[in-house]
């Protein structure tokens, strides 16, 4: 007769613990009353007993070892008992545990993510509601020029078009507006490489204005300012190769000032990081330390989809740009140290998150190595002794 399993109890043992533990003690029981204690059926139990368990923790991170721990022993225990702790039912057991734990955290995730598409897609419709909230707000600015004298009009009307052009990305028209500008400055004829040092290193620095500094939205403006000069020059046929040498310093300079602006502002910001979360500190720490690869790649990018002339210039600078540096290493460097030592005024351990990690990848590493090399062996003295016994009888039929 099998007894109830020996696990030790507290005097205020967790509710959902003990029924856990009364679950799998009952389904265990009764499948071996059936005759269905098989591996199969043990993980089964052991697996949804903890999947039941752990969606109902607020976070099942943090108390998910208790739910499998108690699971584990559980299950052992009254296997024990039973006389049917083999093996592959203690396997099955751990298995069972482990993987509903899994499955109860990918359950979260999954609908987590359902959540973020149904943000991302909500947060979309907020940006078209957004930039036809700036396009009004720009004309209805515009509009209130004509109340005043020509000085005045002409004043307020400047200021819109400088404020626009900050926006130009929140508004979807960077790339347009700077193959327009490139285009205007090349028709022009004088000082080419000048205007569009300027043009872009303005379009760049002015898109990257609007919210916190990310690889991502760096990568997507470089990308556009820099494709938009190749085409404009590209397609008037002249001035292909100083518009793309100074497109690409542009790009460069504009960079080098969204940078400096990044450490400036975290520089003068308190303990509380103003705008920061300390999450989003360490995303950007890492993003500024990325921005000197960024650039370099950018440059390979547009040159593999450009023509000739323009492809030359754009992969001679990336590779200047990689084997001397760009400038933008060290301002990175700079604004990254910035970034560090806000973490640390935080006290946020994510600052050494990588090598913490990184130990225990390595412990991790040898455990299962450790563990793969006895499987491996395990398997390779059953093959041998398989094949020793099969020789053996092969050899006594031969005798026979």
């Amino acid at each position: 007769m099998s007894q109830e399993p020996k696990t030790k109890t507290s005097k205020k043992e967790n509710p959902m613990l003990s029924a856990l533990k009364d679950r799998i003690v009952s389904e265990l029981k009764e499948a071996k009353k059936q005759g269905a204690l098989s591996a199969h059926n043990i993980y089964d139990i052991v697996h949804g007993a903890v999947i039941h368990s752990a969606e109902n923790l607020k976070e099942v991170s943090s108390e998910v070892g208790a739910v499998s721990r108690e699971a584990v022993s559980t299950s052992v225990q009254a296997l024990e008992d039973s006389a049917e702790a083999t093996r592959d039912n203690i396997a099955a057991a751990v298995n069972g545990a482990v993987d509903g734990a899994v499955d109860a955290e990918q359950k979260i995730i999954k609908k987590a993510k359902k959540d973020i598409s149904n943000a991302k897609a909500s947060m979309l419709e907020e940006e078209k509601r957004l930039s036809s909230s700036v396009r009004v707000a720009l004309k209805s600015t515009r509009d209130a020029a004509d109340d005043f004298s020509d000085e005045v009009r002409k004043d307020i009307k400047d200021a819109a078009a400088d404020t626009k052009l900050r926006m130009t990305e929140m508004l979807g028209i960077t790339q347009a507006a700077v193959k327009v500008a490139v285009k205007g400055a090349i028709d022009a004829g004088a000082d080419v490489s000048d205007a569009v040092l300027k043009i872009t290193s303005d379009a760049t620095s002015k898109a990257l204005s609007e919210g916190h500094f990310s690889a991502e939205r760096a990568r997507k403006v470089s990308e556009s300012v820099l494709s938009a000069s190749v085409e404009a020059a590209e397609e008037a046929g002249e001035y292909i190769q100083e518009v793309t040498s100074a497109a690409a310093e542009g790009v460069r300079e504009g960079l080098g000032i969204t940078v400096t602006k990044t450490r400036e502002m975290m520089a003068k910001s308190g303990k509380e990081i103003q705008g920061f979360a300390a999450h989003e500190l360490q995303q950007t720490k890492e993003d500024l330390e990325s921005i000197g690869d960024l650039f370099a790649g950018t440059l390979h990018k547009v040159a593999d989809r450009s023509g000739k002339v323009a492809r030359n210039v754009l992969n001679e600078l990336a590779e200047d740009a990689r084997k001397t540096g760009s400038g933008l290493r060290e301002l990175a460097a700079d604004a990254a140290s910035e970034a560090a030592e806000k973490l640390k005024e935080l006290g946020a351990v994510t600052l050494h998150a990588s090598e913490k990690a990184a130990h225990v990848v390595a412990d991790e590493a040898v455990e299962l190595g450790d563990r793969m090399l006895k499987v491996a062996k395990g398997a390779a003295v059953g093959m041998w002794e398989g094949a020793r016994k099969a020789l053996n009888k092969n050899t006594k039929k031969k005798d026979k």
